[in-house]
């Protein structure tokens, strides 16, 4: 008797915690709009439970669109759990019922089922207004569109699938704008490339060493030197001059050598013995100037600086488009 009485309790109380509930959107739509269902489920926290005809349930005049789960709470061992399914309707104008959803659950070795109710839904047609015609008699007459149950195939087009020469005309149509974008991208790339050339084109002019030793030479008998008295001078740019010429007609740091490993260098450029000798000279002479150990006179370093013009005429480069 007892013993009765408690699994009635456990039955009654699993009922208690235990339901289904379906709320829509609402409840009049028009063919082709969508619904959406609320289904609110309570069950035993720790039963196992099978939703899987909620989250996949779908009719000829509804079909699912999608079915997610808005909310899930668990509250003194009951679960609430909140799914939204959104469907788009293709039934035909009038009352049309939707379907129960089911649910079950196992807990303590119980197996339930629950069941919601149908609802009723209301669906308008898309065609709204009447077509007027005259009879046989020549009377004018009006009836309402939907009464000719003119309901456009909307889950055809819903549904609809292209045909193969469709899709070979939106083939042909996408590689022909992928074609005109190359195009266009090439011939925009081209002509900013040339642009940025003329840009940036600079006529780069390269003055020959012969030519640059030349001008400081004249410019270092313009300032003077020698008939101010200023030999120490003279003779450090006369040096520096010659040095600089071979720099660059040869290609190695002469300005920076010292006098000794210069003379070693140009050597193996210069091959006239008396251009190399007198080469030798100037240098000796010019480090004598410049580091006051020896005073020449005026005339000799005019003649040192006629043999530096005779220097860079020799050694200059016969290719080179710029001759003196």
């Amino acid at each position: 008797m007892y013993s009765r009485l408690i699994f009635f309790t456990i039955i009654f109380s699993l009922r208690l915690f235990s339901s289904i509930g379906v709320t829509p959107d609402r409840y009049e739509l028009i063919t082709g709009d969508k619904l959406n269902l609320k289904i609110e489920l309570t069950y035993p926290s720790d039963a196992i439970i099978d939703i899987s005809q909620i989250k996949n349930l779908s009719t000829e005049e509804f079909e699912l669109l999608n079915s997610i789960q808005i909310s899930k709470k668990e509250i003194d061992g009951k679960t609430t759990e909140t799914i939204n399914n959104e469907y788009i309707a293709f039934g035909n104008p009038g009352e049309v019922y939707f379907p129960s959803f089911d649910y079950s659950y196992v807990f303590k070795d119980e197996t339930k089922t629950f069941r919601s109710d149908s609802i009723k839904i209301i669906v308008k047609s898309i065609l709204n207004g009447n077509v007027a015609y005259i009879d046989s008699t020549g009377k004018k007459n009006t009836i309402p569109l939907d009464s000719l149950k003119m309901i456009l195939p909307i889950k055809d087009i819903w549904e609809y699938k292209l045909s193969a020469t469709e899709k070979k005309y939106i083939v042909s149509f996408i590689i022909l704008l992928i074609a005109l974008f190359i195009t266009v991208y090439y011939f925009l790339k081209r002509k900013k490339k040339n642009g940025d050339h003329l840009l940036s084109e600079e006529k780069i002019i390269i003055i020959p060493a012969h030519i640059k030793a030349i001008e400081r030479l004249d410019a270092l008998k313009q300032k003077s030197y020698l008939s101010k008295g200023n030999f120490k001078e003279f003779a450090a740019e006369l040096s520096l001059i010659t040095r600089l010429f071979l720099e660059d007609r040869y290609k190695f740091p002469g300005a920076e050598l010292p006098t000794e490993e210069l003379k070693e260098k140009i050597s193996g450029f210069i091959l006239n013995e008396d251009i190399l000798a007198g080469m030798y000279k100037l240098l000796e002479i010019t480090d004598y100037v410049k580091f006051a150990k020896f005073i020449p006179l005026e005339a000799e370093l005019k003649r040192f600086l006629e043999f530096a013009y005779e220097l860079v005429d020799n050694l200059k480069d016969k290719d080179s488009k710029e001759n003196v």
